[in-house]
């Protein structure tokens, strides 16, 4: 099971979340809200030390950066693809 933290009006967030819901995924939502600050929490920083979002955790390993977090699930669930890039890259 994925884990997708994400904050609701990010962009970035945005595109990351079209993936999974794509590609027929499941996974635990995580929502922060970065006017409240929760992206800078300690817990939050103990994923993604630059404190941004999106952060995707899978197997307890935290991915960064939107562009990569999609390619990660690419490679993952390459069916549907939804990438030109091929999956095994």
């Amino acid at each position: 099971m994925i884990e997708l933290w994400y904050e609701w009006n990010s962009v970035r967030s945005f595109k990351v979340r079209i993936v999974p819901a794509e590609k027929g995924v499941a996974w635990i939502d995580r929502t922060l809200e970065l006017l409240k600050f929760e992206h800078l929490s300690a817990d939050y920083l103990s994923l993604n030390p630059n404190g941004v979002v999106p952060t995707l955790v899978h197997a307890g390993i935290p991915v960064f950066e939107s562009t990569q977090i999609c390619h990660y699930l690419e490679k993952l669930h390459p069916i549907p693809r939804l990438s030109h890039q091929q999956a095994d890259k």
